[in-house]
């Protein structure tokens, strides 16, 4: 008989986890890591609970891993419904980065799938890949300090709500925008 050579995995290894941002309702502001299941609800202990969102049904949805990474959301019978990107939830949805959950008065944002531990900070700056064997003259100028290279605009527009999120980053602060009767956005 022959046996798999393959060592189980330690159990301090890291495991794929979901990051949520609640970015509406009581718990806005709060990061929930989800690494195997996540339960919605208001008699849900904990995150779950959204910082006791009244509009969720007791038992509302369920974030579960279904391995590999990837993460799946399902509505368990909720009153109100659980919307992914607006829609309703009809089944199990798979969740990718920058989907938004809608559970009562409250929104989740998923943030990144699949973490990765992070590397320590340092006090050294290593130059591009190339340019440290230029002579100082001809290599680049530096960025400023505090001034990113890049960035990205993420915008959520949730025209049936009446609602559009407006962010910079995973890391920023959201601008919330709400259409107003006579067809104008306002911040919100």
């Amino acid at each position: 008989m022959e046996r798999d050579a393959t060592p189980p995995p330690e159990p301090d290894d890291e495991r794929d986890k979901l990051r949520l941002k609640v970015v509406d309702g009581n718990a806005a502001g709060t990061v929930i890591e989800v690494e195997e299941e996540l339960l919605i609800g208001r008699e849900i202990e904990g995150h779950g609970a959204l910082a006791s969102d009244i509009e969720i049904s007791r038992r509302h949805a369920r974030i579960a891993s279904e391995g590999g990474g990837a993460f799946a959301i399902e509505d368990l019978g909720s009153t109100n419904g659980t919307y992914v990107n607006g829609r309703r939830l009809q089944g199990k949805a798979t969740l990718g980065t920058g989907d938004r959950i809608e559970v009562g008065m409250s929104a989740l944002v998923v943030q990144v799938g699949n973490l990765q531990p992070t590397p320590t900070a340092s006090g050294t700056i290593a130059p591009p890949p190339g340019d440290a064997d230029l002579p100082t003259e001809e290599r680049p100028p530096a960025r400023a300090p505090g001034r990113p290279a890049s960035f990205a605009v993420r915008i959520d527009v949730n025209i049936e709500a009446g609602r559009a999120t407006v962010s910079l980053d995973e890391a920023s602060d959201e601008v919330n925008l709400v259409l107003e009767e006579d067809g104008r956005w306002r911040l919100s």
